[in-house]
């Protein structure tokens, strides 16, 4: 009997664990969310701004907004100039001021190829004049090792491609803040692309939200940053309406990404340079 006790707390501790292992990057993720809301009207700090209104204060009347990343950040599968574009032309019509983009995406690109991207004196000076950079990164970090290993190889490497991610990604954003400390870096979340009856769903949601884990915790250390929710937008239970191909969005969920960039920007709290 104290046996098969003792085997069934053990099993109720592994079972606890794994369900902390598997939540907790959303769990934290949730948090940094809430903590980056700008508060109600009643309990609002006065010096609190959203970002929004950071722009419509600002004294220029145009601002330089950096596209740099992946086919995503380029805009594949978009008719209209992916989500920047959308995001533009909305920043003009809440702002009445001009905002001019200039987008340096890479199709294939990974967080090594943005960083050595970065070395290049011509985007450096791109990155100096920039007053927003958008930035959409990761997701080929592991694809890129699946379609030239294999699945299985790129499953046994997760644990390194992960920690390699993330110091890519610090050493990124460390890259632009030396030449501008002051421009708003607005990194998307990766999204998933595999229906949820899919049977490796649950797993693919556990990379996303520990790759979406880090880009939260790397802008929260990097004043003025925010992290767009895209997850929230592209949900695979309408998966058909905004995916282009396999893995890009198309028009509907460029639209979908530029809203949710835009909502941020409305009801995020303002963070100046450290």
């Amino acid at each position: 009997m104290k046996k098969r006790y003792i085997v069934s707390l053990l099993l109720l501790l592994i079972i606890i664990c794994t369900a902390g292992w598997y939540y907790y990057p959303q769990y934290k993720i949730n948090q940094i969310k809430e903590a980056s809301v700008i508060g109600t009207s009643e309990n609002k700090d006065e010096d609190q701004i959203t970002y929004l209104d950071y722009f419509k204060n600002h004294s220029k009347s145009s601002f330089n907004h950096l596209v740099l990343g992946d086919s995503v950040a380029q805009g594949r599968g978009s008719e209209e100039g992916g989500f920047a574009h959308k995001v533009n032309s909305s920043l003009q019509s809440l702002t009445g001021k001009t905002f001019v983009l200039e987008n340096q995406g890479v199709s294939g690109a990974t967080s090594q190829g943005l960083q050595n991207q970065l070395q290049i004196p011509a985007v450096q000076e791109s990155v100096k004049k920039a007053d927003i950079i958008s930035i959409n990164i990761g997701g080929n970090d592991l694809v890129q090792i699946a379609k030239e290993e294999g699945p299985l190889k790129a499953l046994q490497s997760y644990d390194e491609v992960k920690t390699n991610y993330k110091q890519n990604l610090e050493d990124i954003f460390k890259l632009i803040r030396n030449e501008n400390p002051d421009a708003i870096l607005v990194l998307n979340e990766l999204y998933n692309v595999v229906k949820s009856e899919q049977n490796y769903y649950p797993a693919t949601e556990k990379l996303l939200n520990d790759w979406n884990l880090i880009a939260y915790e790397t802008a929260l250390a990097h004043p003025p940053s925010v992290v767009v929710p895209v997850s929230d937008a592209l949900q695979t239970e309408d998966i058909d309406k905004w995916l282009y191909d396999s893995i890009h969005p198309n028009d509907e969920g460029y639209n979908r990404i530029a809203e949710k960039t835009i909502t941020t920007f409305k009801n995020h709290s303002y963070k100046k340079a450290q």
